[in-house]
């Protein structure tokens, strides 16, 4: 009669009324629940081996009919629930597989609410009897797992496979689906809301049920002898599932679209299979990572041995790093501290998969970090020691099984046999970090090998432990996988800190001392204070030149590659364009390199464009930040705004330093709604004292009797270098009382007319090599009286502010975006004149004037100091923090306490 209840009720409402409650004579803890369909006879096989087991406990057998049109099922269904008070026959509407297991969970929980968990047996597989009490009591044995699943033993088309393997979410995601439906399943991850998607009808449903226990921080178990088994034949399901496999995982993929993020599989993979063996020169202590920098497991090198060999006989289950490391604590320090750390591990990598050995030399330069990779055969070709080896673990065994010394003991010279390219680091390293350690790391490599040869483990045979034949991939190769999910290789070792703060990644094309440059740098040090994590990509010329301050960025990363930095086959409106499909873009190492960015803020960096697609489809935010719209020889407009059009699509912003900038693009067709409009100012800090007590001195010197005039920049056709020395031949006729300062440089390609430098000496006019330090600035605008610019076109240019800021008065020529920095007459004088000539007769009017007016240059010096004043980089960067605060709420109150902070008086 119970049975008949059930399935009444089913049959009318849709949802089975439980005829039955809890009593004191039965109170499972456990639910096995058979959904059935179209098995109708073989799924008395799965009710017997349930109804087998012996178990200390009860075990509810609720049997699941999902509509099944064939009436064996409700037969044969019915009358094992007539003939035993452990089983319970409901029918439903058929709805899938996911539909009948989530039935049969709530109905057993709604029956029975003293259940602890549920397995799930599909009606074509049988288990065996000890199996519900012996994965019962090891699931209630490890409180930190939420499920257990079973190795797979295949009948009617035999097959064995291990499963065994510590469970990894990395391989989990990016391998297979490798815990069967037939798992045991603890309360807690039902009582979270999790169920089988009822929407998938096609096959993988219990792939997406282990992502979403996965999303909600639980994790899984093997247990070697469950006693599964598991029914194959020619055609199934599954097989049909596989058939249509790609379109069910890009169902998956969008779904659990966090899972499948560069930050969470790289912080797996660091879990779970680290990249790097980092063994201690000295102590022999071995590191286990793949970001040195976050929490990791550390070893000593006989349970590393141990995990060596063990991995040789079974490597789907044990496993080290595929890179091994030799290198001193000290000197991994030292290159964490100048935030090299992680893109010197990605090199390493890279060139330890085309090479025998990567040698790491670090070098001391206080003003610059650079990287270089040197071959054999250079000049300085291993010169020095190196501090560090690295090479992949499948050349180390090669070592180990070759026991002859003369190949590898040949890295000690410096003409070494193993293929051996150098990384020479060089940055602002203290003596101390690169003279801390006794042994060297040749040394510890060779040392190391020898420990390895003489192991007894080396002597034996080393067949598969297991009876049951491999499934998954070698532990050594999971970071092969990694790759293969992101598109990506090699990745970039960081995972982020604990504190989530978005990353943001400033691209710059070189990283010197230009206009583009300095404005990366001053929004990177603003959001830095602000919480944000900033970093550095500097993809041309992998050299870095320290203009900022240490911890603007929180990491300098270098593509260190011979990367076109302008170009390409495909052509838009006059300009050359590179696609993502051309052999040049280099997609995978550029999307490996921005791995775990939030982010991305493009400085113009043509050829980039081609893969930042690909980034925003990943969810990370892509911004332009376009500063000037330059001029070809023939004069027509062109450079990066052009590029920035063509690419519009996948920016979600274009910064722009100026209204001009932005009423430009908007007049081409960019839609308001991705425009801002974010003003520059000085590019490096001033304390308000330092300000205050220039002012002052320039206020006691009075008027000036001989006017101090700076001309600061590039000694070239776009500066205006023509007009200038025109300007100061006829300063020089008319016998003003100026001096003019040249500070600069000449641009090799720009001396059509022969050396600016010659030609100014003519004239008594030295030029001065080019000032880079934010005091060696400073001194020069607090000594000058005006500054001079002739440029034929500009953006908005910094010079102008920092001149302005200690109270130099600009006199410059009205070209791009200088009239929203200079209110002629009022902060400064603009010329307006466009002929060369005519620009030379008004700059040196100006001049004049200057001279005849005792008021005019304290007037404009003033007002020049007090308007830079109120420009700072923490308000005109408002608008774009409100839109990272919109983007990563979770950050706004944060944010708004540092900000109050930073913006407090007397900064």
């Amino acid at each position: 009669m119970r049975t008949r209840k059930l399935h009444r009720a089913a049959n009318e409402t849709g949802a089975a009324a439980p005829a039955v409650r809890e009593t004191a004579d039965f109170a499972p803890r456990l639910a096995i629940v058979i959904p059935v369909y179209k098995h109708s006879v073989l799924m008395t096989e799965a009710v017997e081996s349930a109804l087998a087991q012996r178990a200390s406990f009860d075990i509810a057998i609720v049997i699941v009919d999902d509509g099944c049109p064939f009436p064996e099922t409700e037969t044969i269904g019915s009358a094992y629930a007539t003939a035993h008070a452990n089983v319970f026959y409901v029918r439903k509407p058929n709805g899938g597989l996911s539909s009948a297991r989530n039935y049969g969970v709530d109905f057993a929980f709604d029956l029975f609410p003293g259940i602890e968990a549920v397995y799930f047996l599909d009606a074509d597989n049988r288990i065996t009897p000890p199996a519900m009490q012996d994965v019962f009591d090891f699931l209630q044995s490890r409180p930190e797992i939420a499920w257990v699943y079973p190795n797979i033993d295949k009948f009617g088309i035999g097959w064995n496979g291990s499963y065994q393997a510590p469970y990894s979410r990395l391989l989990h995601l990016t391998f297979d689906n490798i815990c069967e439906a037939g798992s045991m399943v603890a309360r807690r991850v039902f009582d979270a809301g999790i169920r089988f998607d009822e929407t998938m009808k096609a096959g993988f449903e219990d792939w997406d049920f282990w992502l979403q226990c996965i999303s909600h921080g639980f994790e899984g178990a093997n247990y070697p002898f469950f006693g599964f088994d598991y029914r194959q034949r020619a055609e199934s399901m599954l097989r049909d599932s596989h058939r249509t496999k790609a379109a069910i995982m890009s169902y998956i993929r969008e779904k659990h679209k966090k899972l499948f993020q560069p930050d969470t599989l790289a912080a797996w993979e660091h879990a779970e299979s680290p990249r790097y063996a980092a063994i201690a020169t000295g102590t022999y202590a071995v590191s286990l990572f793949s970001d040195p920098t976050a929490p990791h497991a550390k070893i000593d090198l006989e349970t590393y041995i141990d995990r060596y060999w063990a991995a040789l006989a079974e490597p789907d289950a044990h496993g080290v790093p595929p890179f091994m490391l030799w290198i001193a604590p000290a000197h991994l320090e030292a290159l964490r501290k100048i935030g090299v750390i992680h893109n010197v591990l990605w090199h390493a990598e890279r060139l330890a998969e085309k090479h025998h050995l990567v040698a790491l030399r670090l070098e001391h330069d206080p003003g610059r970090i650079e990287l270089r990779q040197i071959e054999a055969g250079a000049p300085d070709y291993m010169a020095r020691k190196p501090l560090a080896w690295m090479c992949s673990v499948d050349l180390f065994k090669a070592c180990v099984d070759d026991i002859s010394e003369e190949w590898i003991g040949s890295i000690r010279g410096r003409h070494p046999s193993p293929d051996t390219v150098e990384l020479v680091i060089r940055g602002p390293f203290k003596a101390f970090d690169l003279d801390r350690t006794v042994l060297s790391a040749t040394n510890g490599l060779l040392s190391t090998l020898g420990v390895f040869r003489d192991s007894a483990y080396r002597r034996m045979a080393n067949p598969r432990w297991t009876w049951r034949g491999g499934y998954f991939p070698p532990i050594k190769t999971h970071y092969r996988l990694l790759r293969e999910a992101l598109g990506a290789a090699p990745v970039l070792p960081r995972i982020p800190g604990k504190d989530q703060a978005p990353r943001i990644g400033f691209l710059l094309p070189i990283a010197s001392f230009g206009g583009v440059e300095k404005v990366a740098y001053a929004m990177a040090r603003e959001l830095t204070r602000l919480g944000y994590e900033a970093h550095l990509y500097v993809l041309g010329k992998p050299s870095c030149e320290l203009v900022f301050d240490h911890g603007d960025f929180a990491s300098i990363n270098f593509l260190m590659d011979d990367y076109p930095l302008w170009g390409g086959a495909h052509h838009f409106a006059g300009h050359d364009l590179m696609m993502a499909q051309d052999e040049g873009a280099r997609v995978e190492r550029l999307l490996g390199l921005f791995a775990g960015l939030d982010v991305v803020v493009n400085c113009q960096v043509a050829p980039v464009n081609a893969i930042l697609g690909e980034l925003r489809r990943r969810g990370v935010k892509i911004l332009d930040h376009v500063h000037v719209l330059d001029r070809a020889r023939s004069g027509r407009a062109a450079g990066h705004p052009y590029i920035a059009l063509a690419y519009e699509h996948i920016y979600d912003l274009i910064l722009t330093c100026s209204e001009q900038m932005v009423d430009w693009f908007h007049g081409m067709g960019v839609p308001n709604a991705k425009l801002m409009h974010i003003r520059n100012a000085p590019s490096f800090d001033l304390r308000e004292a330092e300000v205050r007590a220039i002012l002052r001195q320039r206020q006691r010197r009075g008027r000036p009797e001989r006017l101090q005039a700076l001309f600061l920049g590039r000694l070239d056709s776009q500066k205006g270098i023509e007009r200038l020395y025109a300007a100061a031949r006829l300063i020089q006729r008319r016998k003003l009382p100026v001096d003019i300062r040249l500070v600069g440089g000449e641009v090799l390609g720009d001396r059509s007319g022969g050396s600016w430098t010659e030609r100014f000496a003519e004239l008594g006019i030295r030029l001065e090599p080019a000032i880079y330090s934010a005091k060696g600035l400073t001194d020069a605008f607090a000594e000058a009286d005006v500054l001079l610019l002739t440029s034929r076109w500009e953006g908005a240019p910094l010079t102008i502010l920092e001149a302005q800021r200690v109270g130099c008065v600009p006199v410059v020529t009205a070209v791009g975006a200088v009239g929203e920095l200079v209110e002629h007459d009022i902060d400064g004088l603009l010329l307006h004149a466009e002929d060369d000539n005519a620009v030379a007769q008004e700059l040196v009017g100006a001049l004049e004037r200057l001279l005849g007016d005792a008021h005019l240059h304290n007037r404009l010096s003033v007002k020049a100091a007090e308007n830079v004043a109120a420009r700072t980089w923490a308000e005109n960067l408002s608008p774009l923090i409100e839109r990272l605060e919109a983007w990563f709420p979770f950050r706004s109150e944060e944010i708004e306490l540092r900000r109050t902070v930073t913006s407090s008086p007397g900064r």
